[in-house]
């Protein structure tokens, strides 16, 4: 206690009566005792009244307290009071041994109640009053090693959340701001910015400082990124320089002279002037990488007593900021460490991911110039796609309602789409491009033939003519050069005609009813050569090929079309995608295959087919149908695209709820866009 000392009553003549080396038997005797006892100096003597007494040493204190007062409950109780909660008091209740054996029993069994018998030969008070003192001083220690040890514990546990929390956010920007949140709240920083270190060596000095992310409790900033040297002409470019932490207690009191000051520090008030914000303790510590080499930095403003405070006042400042400590520092620094290396993780998993969309970018290139007539159909059936499934994501009703695909499967719907026809790069390149029924080449053979055929009707003709005017008499009657040239022209004409029909029936269109049979006459047709050898019209294959009912491709052709399905997933198996990613080969291979058991490949049963791949089927089907970049088609309208895929729907080869909501969203609209870019 810090009353001020009083005599106690009758001191003078108490001490004039003392005999030092005679016991001790009264509370009274006890503080004449105390104040001239040997050994005594190092403790301060305090006598409140006549009942009391308190002797303090380094900040605790021992209460002497006579029977007078702990024979009163009601008096007792304000020092059991005073005493509760607070260590660095000892009650101690002295009286003979007769009065301490009535001692209430709440009094003699509380171990923090010391007991003093008397009478006390003098020579035993220094010792026992040192001895309780020694005891507080191993409970203080012990209780201060406690809380030592509670708060390192406590810290302990915060770092080891903070670390799995950085290392659990891979998303660069979501971590920068983590990593500057989680060192504020630790260091109870009211403000702080964070950069990065771009260098292209090893050098610190070779690169530059990018500025990140801002974060301020007490006031609203909206600062654009910017770029520093790294030189020592900022406070951060030299904590990365000299690669150790920078702690100013005061920007406020840094000399104008910065060559007088830490690291040749300066600071402009004009910006805090301009914000209404006071820049005062500052700590500035670099973040390194698992090789040491800095990659960033964090900067603290204003650590603050009251971590809720807002510091909106010049008052609020003087109140509130203090400097950061050596614990603060030391703190920063690990979340430093852990942010590092969190950073660094997150740099390498977005160079693998950047890495990996690069190549999957190639794989869709490659398959374009492969058939260029699809150029752009891989980003749109992935842009279809990946924005159904963001529909479904955001439906209340219907059977989809409790579907809902994370970021990761919205991933790997998107690798899916793009790649669902990278199986073309193992189909022939002339079958992928393939316009019309008939093979350039082919059709170019065929328009020799018909030019060869040409030829020998005029040399027959010739000849005929000929032998005429050699024999007139070897021909029939009313034979003559005329009749010759006119049954020529007719032929042509004929030659002609056909040749027409085979154009027409080239195109990749419906085959007109009796065309087939038409064909098979052209074909039955033979001519003959310069060496007068027989050949037909058209060759089986020709044949073939022109007699395909619909679209350009025959039996063959379409199946080794139809085989890039198995090509695609026997690619795509062999790329090791990790667990979030497994099922793009799965969803890419089936999105061919309809509801009904009668798509390609597999033929595959109703649930065998993923979700993922149903709703790739429907935009697969509407790009094909509304692309302008086919030559061997025209572009379907979409309502009339629509009304065909309604068709399938009904028919049971594709989903009708997936389809409902791909109309109703008009998932396709920003695909129809001319301006369309895919961000896919």
């Amino acid at each position: 206690m810090t009353t001020t000392p009083r005599p106690i009553a009758a001191l003078d003549a108490e001490l004039e009566r003392s005999v030092f080396d005679q016991p001790i038997n009264t509370h009274l005797q006890l503080a004449v005792a105390l104040q001239t006892a040997s050994g005594m100096r190092a403790f301060a003597i305090n006598t409140p009244n006549d009942d009391v007494i308190n002797i303090t040493r380094d900040g605790l204190i021992q209460i002497l307290i006579g029977s007078n007062v702990w024979q009163s409950i009601s008096d007792f109780q304000v020092y059991l009071q005073q005493a509760s909660g607070d260590s660095s008091i000892c009650i101690v209740c002295t009286g003979t041994h007769a009065e301490l054996a009535t001692l209430p029993e709440y009094i003699s069994n509380s171990p923090d109640i010391q007991l003093l018998g008397l009478p006390l030969h003098p020579s035993a008070l220094y010792p026992i009053v040192h001895n309780i003192y020694n005891m507080q001083t191993l409970l203080r220690y012990e209780r201060n090693s406690s809380l030592e040890v509670q708060e390192s514990s406590q810290a302990v546990k915060h770092i080891m959340s903070i670390s799995r929390e950085l290392n659990g956010e891979r998303d660069i920007p979501k971590l920068l701001d983590l990593i500057l949140l989680k060192a504020r709240e630790i260091t109870n920083a009211d403000a702080g910015s964070i950069y990065t270190v771009d260098s292209p060596t090893n050098r610190v000095q070779d690169g530059s400082i990018q500025f990140h992310r801002t974060q301020n409790h007490s006031i609203r900033q909206n600062l654009s990124t910017f770029s520093l040297p790294v030189n020592e002409k900022s406070i951060v470019g030299s904590a990365c320089i000299h690669a150790v932490s920078i702690n100013i207690q005061d920007l406020y009191q840094l000399s104008e002279d910065p060559e007088k000051n830490p690291y040749g520090a300066r600071h402009d008030k004009t910006w805090d002037q301009r914000i209404g914000y006071q820049s005062h303790s500052m700590l500035t510590v670099p973040m390194f990488d698992i090789s040491h080499n800095i990659i960033g930095v964090i900067q603290l403003i204003n650590r603050k007593k009251d971590r809720e405070s807002k510091l909106t006042s010049p008052e609020s400042f003087t109140e509130q900021v203090i400097p950061f400590d050596e614990r603060d520092q030391e703190m920063a620094e690990i979340v430093a460490q852990q942010a590092g290396i969190a950073l660094e993780n997150a740099n390498m998993h977005q160079n693998i991911q950047d890495l990996f969309d690069g190549l999957v970018t190639a794989s869709v290139t490659a398959i374009e110039q492969r058939d260029p007539t699809t150029s752009g159909h891989s980003h749109r059936v992935a842009a279809l796609t990946v924005g159904l499934a963001e529909v479904i994501n955001k439906c209340d009703s219907g059977i989809y309602q409790a579907t809902f695909f994370n970021d990761d499967q919205i991933q790997e719907i998107r690798y899916a789409s793009l790649l669902h026809d990278f199986g073309k790069l193992g189909v022939r390149e002339n079958v992928l491009t393939k316009a019309k029924k008939l093979y350039p080449s082919e059709l170019e053979r065929l328009f020799m033939r018909f030019e060869l055929i040409h030829a020998t009707l005029e040399v027959d003709y010739l000849r005929k003519v000929i032998q005429y005017l050699q024999s007139p008499d070897q021909f029939p009657m009313g034979a003559n050069p005329y009749t010759f040239e006119y049954e020529k022209n007719q032929k042509i004409a004929e030659l002609d005609e056909y040749l027409r029909f085979i154009n027409k029936a080239n195109e990749p269109t419906v085959l007109e009813q009796g065309g087939f049979e038409k064909l098979k006459d052209i074909a039955n047709l033979t001519y003959r050569n310069l060496k007068n050898e027989r050949h037909p019209y058209l060759l089986s294959e020709e044949l073939k090929a022109l007699s395909v009912s619909r679209g350009s491709l025959t039996r063959e052709e379409f199946a080794e079309i139809q085989s890039h399905v198995v090509h695609t997933y026997e690619f795509l198996r062999k790329i090791p995608w990790g667990k979030k990613l497994a099922n793009v080969p799965q969803i890419a291979a089936k999105h061919h295959e309809k509801l009904d058991g009668s798509g390609y490949p597999h033929a595959a049963q109703v649930n065998e087919i993923p979700t993922q791949s149903r709703m790739m089927t429907i935009a697969d089907i509407f790009d094909a149908l509304t692309a302008k970049d086919r030559p061997y088609k025209k572009a379907v309208p979409v309502d009339r695209a629509l009304d065909i895929i309604e068709m399938e729907v009904k028919g049971g080869k594709i989903d009708s709820d997936l389809f409902k909501l791909f109309c109703e969203a008009k998932v396709y609209e920003p695909v129809l866009d001319p301006n369309f870019k895919s961000n896919i």
